[in-house]
């Protein structure tokens, strides 16, 4: 499968998936912990292939699903339909400019957590809705902005040997 062809990407989705599961309350501001999947697919969108971005978000929504208590394919059909959203952004818009990965992120996050509690609701898991849910999930999605804001640039340094294209000579 060419999704994950390349190593590198591999270990970090990996790298990831270890520090989701032991590092994150560490990084935890009281209920607000930064979401590192979604910046890790906010950044494969604009710096590695925005057309694989659906694909990879099916497999790592599969992964959360696996991890987390909630109801099996939530994570997935949120992360799904805020792909979708971040395929369009990345195509769209310039891919190059940091401010625009920033927003994007932001947008993707924002619509995640919104789908994801609007599947919930669907499911009628009901401890999701209490008060101040959309301030935390706001919240979050800041805090998720402001750590791709420092994980973009060290992904890229890390990734870029990986990510150079090969130039070819027309004639």
């Amino acid at each position: 499968m060419r999704l994950f062809s390349n190593r590198r990407l591999i270990f970090v989705l990996l790298g990831l998936l270890w520090m989701e599961l032991s590092l994150l309350p560490l990084f935890a501001v009281g209920r607000v912990q930064p979401d590192f999947f979604l910046i890790f697919l906010a950044f494969y969108a604009f710096r590695v292939s925005w057309k694989r971005i659906v694909t990879l978000s099916f497999f790592v929504g599969l992964l959360r699903d696996l991890v987390t208590n909630s109801f099996f394919g939530l994570e997935t059909a949120s992360c799904v339909g805020g792909a979708i959203l971040l395929r369009f952004l990345a195509l769209e818009f310039d891919r190059e400019k940091r401010s625009v990965q920033l927003v994007s992120l932001f947008a993707f996050s924002w619509v995640t957590l919104l789908l994801f509690v609007l599947f919930s609701f669907l499911v009628g898991e009901r401890y999701l809705f209490e008060e101040g849910i959309f301030v935390n999930m706001f919240l979050t999605v800041i805090y998720t902005s402001g750590f791709g804001w420092l994980l973009f640039p060290l992904l890229e340094k890390w990734l870029k040997p990986a990510l150079q294209m090969r130039q070819y000579e027309l004639f």
